[in-house]
């Protein structure tokens, strides 16, 4: 137990030295939050960038049941070419009902007004996260950095009770190797097989009847041609455009992609991401990446564009729901939704 002790005490030391340097460009800095916290948790403005992220209430800001999503919106105070870290440092306490956060979706931009999704913090760094603990939730990536002032960071909680978050880290350039962290460590999928062409699926909502799916073959016919009578289209929907593919059978899924067009002389463009979910029964789905990666990269206008997910390590399931985050309020046309399994 103490050469165990010894160890945390290590990591937390060389944690704190390394975020404490230049690579952590958001110490000190301004944000908001929206919804607010609860009061007996509030924040004066200075908590989540203050280098302090003890196990400790008073080092936290809570929400409990929040409304909406809780947002922290970072500004840098400055442009930043080379995003390649976010990270939250959580509590969790089983016996006092805080429960860690299932993901988060972070944003960034230039001028605080027009967005792009960057990715998505899904991975624990000390997972299996012990109970009373502050552990470290966080997305990286050396190879897609994000470029801007601002950053936005959505915070999914894990359940109704308590989430509290103690910090946030923002590092541009190199992630320093005393952090322990793989950026952009996914599935060789040279090999991967599409299994998704022919599945049946289901759309949430119906598209609009100007671009319709009456057979319900179009976003799984294998085909992503740039022509209209090849896609479907959604104008401005009230919720996400959602596909739910049922591949028939358990999948070891190493990929999820979408085909959409972009043009903007017809006004159409690329969503922001795409949220990438299973499940084993069509019911419970369980959220396991954010797509925003472009193929071609950057994307192109007039051209069928491919946006795609990569696991980290193969995932096992029937069914991949592919949730849309369109951008802005025009249209979105679909070709194709594509499922990879691992080669057998």
């Amino acid at each position: 137990m103490l050469r165990k002790g010894l160890f945390l005490l290590l990591v937390l030391l060389v944690t704190s030295f390394v975020i404490a340097g230049e690579f952590n460009v958001s110490a000190g800095k301004t944000y908001t939050l929206s919804p607010a916290p609860n009061p007996n948790y509030a924040d004066p403005g200075t908590k989540l960038t203050d280098g302090s992220f003890n196990f400790s209430w008073g080092d936290m800001v809570g929400w409990e049941n929040p409304p909406a999503n809780p947002v922290i919106t970072v500004d840098l105070g400055d442009i930043f070419e080379e995003i390649s870290y976010v990270a939250l440092k959580v509590m969790f306490s089983a016996p006092s009902a805080v429960n860690l956060p299932e993901y988060f979706i972070v944003s960034i931009s230039e001028d605080g007004e027009l967005y792009e999704d960057l990715g998505m913090g899904i991975t624990y760094a000390e997972a299996p996260v012990p109970n009373d603990t502050i552990a470290t939730l966080f997305w990286a990536s050396e190879e897609f950095p994000g470029y801007g002032r601002y950053l936005k960071i959505e915070v999914v909680p894990g359940g109704d009770s308590w989430t509290m978050v103690a910090e946030v880290i923002v590092g541009d350039g190199a992630i320093p190797e005393e952090l322990g962290i793989v950026a952009d460590d996914v599935v060789d999928v040279s090999v991967a097989e599409i299994v998704s062409v022919g599945k049946p699926y289901i759309l949430i909502p119906l598209p609009s009847s100007a671009y319709p799916d009456t057979d319900s073959v179009k976003v799984t016919d294998g085909f992503a041609r740039y022509s209209w009578a090849d896609m479907i289209g959604f104008d401005s929907p009230p919720i996400n455009p959602t596909v739910i593919i049922d591949l028939l059978e358990t999948t070891s899924i190493v990929k999820v992609s979408a085909h959409f067009m972009r043009s903007f002389a017809s006004a159409v463009n690329l969503p922001n991401s795409l949220l990438i979910a299973v499940s084993d029964d069509g019911m419970e789905f369980k959220t396991v990446g954010l797509a925003v990666v472009t193929n071609p990269y950057p994307p192109q206008n007039e051209f069928i564009n491919e946006i795609y997910w990569i696991a980290s390590a193969p995932v096992e399931a029937r069914y991949v729901k592919v949730e849309v985050r369109p951008r802005g309020s025009a249209w979105t046309m679909l070709a194709e939704a594509t499922v990879w399994a691992a080669a057998e």
